[in-house]
């Protein structure tokens, strides 16, 4: 955390890192389960922008990623540490796919 010259505190968080990871995640994900997204990556990451510029971080925000095959799929992302966990079913496609995005 960093103060700024007008005395607010600013959290420094590393934002192009944290929407790379989400990019990635969305094409890892579109990779493994053989899916076409109903939206694109530019897209999935423009979702964390009013996040990230309100600097509310504190909890893992969800955000939608939806298609025809997952229609429920959503991903949780951890700003402060940088990861991001997919939720999905069936639970053993979950598992597999947490484990290849926990490299990122």
């Amino acid at each position: 955390m960093r103060r700024e010259p007008d005395n607010k505190f600013i959290i420094d968080l590393d934002r192009d890192r944290i929407k790379t990871v989400v990019r990635e995640a969305y094409n890892i994900s579109k990779d493994f389960l053989v899916v076409e997204f109903s939206i694109t990556s530019d897209e999935f990451v423009a979702q964390l922008d009013p996040y990230l510029d309100s600097n509310r971080v504190t909890i893992p925000i969800s955000l939608n990623l939806p298609s025809k095959k997952y229609p429920g799929m959503r991903m949780d992302v951890d700003f402060r540490q940088r990861k991001v966990f997919a939720r999905v079913h069936p639970p053993s496609k979950q598992a597999t796919l947490n484990h290849m995005l926990k490299g990122l």
